[in-house]
């Protein structure tokens, strides 16, 4: 075979260096042993500068297709570990990095030949920020070209971080008279887009099933807790009396209706159950307590012009329920309560389905009240509310930790313009003795919910709209009243946002650019990266 074939058949393989060395000292020397002529030598050398270069460059090929593969098992084992809050077995994560290993090598039979898969380790560590890291190794031998020999065994490895906690996000959505049609429609964009990129985590399939629930808050006057497949839900929740305010007992004296509860009654026809409790100086709504027997039903006594569609008027004869010691008879009228929102509150789900059907029932309703819905956000993620007695999930909320464990946040938007701000007055309980103006009562009210919020270790994110000039118009009245408060809850400005604008269809694209940074800072909690 001459020297051009002998090179030739290195190259593919076929032959080793030890025997390509033995070929070439026969052809540099003939059989008298004379020396060749030096263009014949320089041609030779070329040659073996080739073969070596071809050599080495295999054998780095070889170390980075090896290390792609550990890459690609790395990886594999961190998206296991993030869907499972690393609770895999170490035998499981071997096998599954092996196969993963064992299929990256491609169709080099060579390469793989020099593998020992049985020797395929993943070990687990900590970072200091309470990461966890999977280090995938193997070890694998490659021949040294200029020896035509095998060197030491040398070891691969690849490491992935992983951040895996779980994560549940309340989302409130305003339903006020200042929310128009337009705004509305953006309100409802904005949360279906929220919900996609937060559940979906940008169509990531390794992704699909992270710990991750998202909670929808809408928000008037207070929360609509209404529940069709809990029926039992009021008189569980209701405090005693509180079904049979003795302020409407001349109203149950007609038998139009027995007690708020009673399925004729105005807000029980339209679906709507609002519900209060803490609303004296110095309570917070209680939201990190057991629901059961806590709770005041909201009604609203008003005109039949003032009352929201879904439910006809009752009217009767009778004193005046919000002057319950007055003897004045007059022809008195229970409307439904557009106070309540339309759309009830939607618990932890991770279905798209569920919560975009309900972004699609909201609607505008009546005026906004901030604190009421801050402390039903923040009961959304109460581990009090799980179960039978509460929402009717047994596994959600989760216990509230640190956020090395579970990760609870609350996404608030809000319209802060306007000169009218909701001191809680048309909450206060009907003896009620308040010290102090109601706007210092509410601005306390905030500041005392706010650290309660804090002390759970919910992160709260709030993203107002206002225009133009903050000192010249709306967010004065807000930072006034809420803003000691909120300032706690969002942990200073950094997780506060403002469009400027007038209104949510003007400041879509603002706000949506907020909630995408707000999603970013939340994805931290769940997160695969390669880090060697």
């Amino acid at each position: 075979m001459s020297i051009a074939s002998f090179v030739r058949e290195r190259i593919k393989g076929r032959v080793t260096v030890n025997q390509l060395q033995i070929k070439l000292a026969e052809f540099t020397h003939n059989e008298s042993g004379s020396a060749m002529p030096f263009p014949v030598l320089v041609f030779i050398g070329a040659l073996l500068v080739s073969v070596y270069s071809f050599d080495t460059s295999r054998m780095i090929d070889s170390a980075s297709q090896l290390k792609r593969a550990t890459d690609a098992a790395a990886m594999a084992v961190g998206y296991t570990e993030l869907a499972s809050s690393n609770t895999g077995k170490s035998s499981d994560l071997t096998k599954l990095a092996r196969n993963y290993i064992k299929q990256n090598l491609g169709l080099d039979s060579d390469l793989a030949e020099h593998v020992d898969l049985s020797t395929v380790r993943v070990q687990k560590g900590e970072t200091s920020d309470g990461a966890v890291t999977y280090k995938v190794s193997v070890t694998a031998s490659f021949e040294a070209p200029e020896l035509g020999t095998k060197v030491e065994d040398k070891t691969i490895f690849s490491t992935v971080e992983v951040m895996s906690r779980p994560t549940e996000v309340a989302m409130m959505f305003p339903n006020t008279n200042s929310e128009s049609d337009g705004d509305i429609a953006a309100l409802k964009r904005l949360g279906k887009q929220f919900a996609k990129d937060f559940l979906n985590t940008d169509g990531d399939e390794n992704l699909d099933d992270l710990k991750r629930w998202l909670a929808l808050v809408p928000f008037s006057q207070s929360v609509n807790v209404f529940d069709e497949s809990d029926p039992g839900r009021l008189t569980r929740w209701a405090a005693g009396g509180a079904l049979n305010p003795s302020e409407l007992r001349s109203l149950f004296r007609t038998g139009k209706v027995n007690s708020l509860a009673d399925e004729r009654f105005p807000d029980r026809a339209a679906h709507l159950l609002c519900l209060f409790r803490g609303l004296g100086q110095g309570e917070n709504f209680f939201w990190d307590q057991s629901p059961v027997s806590e709770f005041g039903v909201y009604y609203r006594h008003d005109l039949p012009e003032n009352g929201s569609p879904g439910a006809a008027p009752i009217s009767w004869q009778g004193p005046n329920p919000d002057f319950p010691d007055s003897s004045a008879i007059d022809t008195r009228w229970i409307v439904a309560d557009k106070g309540c929102p339309n759309t009830p509150l939607l618990p932890l789900t991770n279905e798209e389905d569920k919560i975009e059907a309900r972004l699609n029932q909201m609607t505008s309703r009546f005026n906004v009240n901030y604190a009421i819905a801050m402390g039903w956000a923040a009961a959304a993620l109460s581990p009090q509310m799980r179960g039978s007695d509460g929402w009717g999930d047994n596994e959600l909320p989760l216990d509230f930790g640190s956020d090395n464990t579970n990760y609870k946040a609350i996404i608030m938007l809000a319209n802060t313009t306007g000169d009218w701000f909701d001191t809680d007055s048309y909450n206060f309980y009907r003896d009620a003795n308040v010290t102090g103006t109601s706007t210092n009562f509410a601005r306390q009210r905030f500041v005392d919910l706010c650290r309660s919020i804090r002390s759970k270790n919910i992160h709260l994110y709030f993203i107002g709209v206002r225009p133009g000039d903050p000192e010249e118009f709306g967010r004065v009245l807000f930072d006034k009243v809420a803003g000691p408060g909120m300032l706690i809850c969002t942990e200073g400005e950094g997780n506060m946002y403002f469009a400027d604008a007038s209104n949510f269809k003007d400041g879509e694209s603002q706000i949506q650019n907020a909630l995408e940074d707000i999603a970013k800072d939340i994805r931290r909690n769940y997160y695969v990266r390669l880090i060697n």
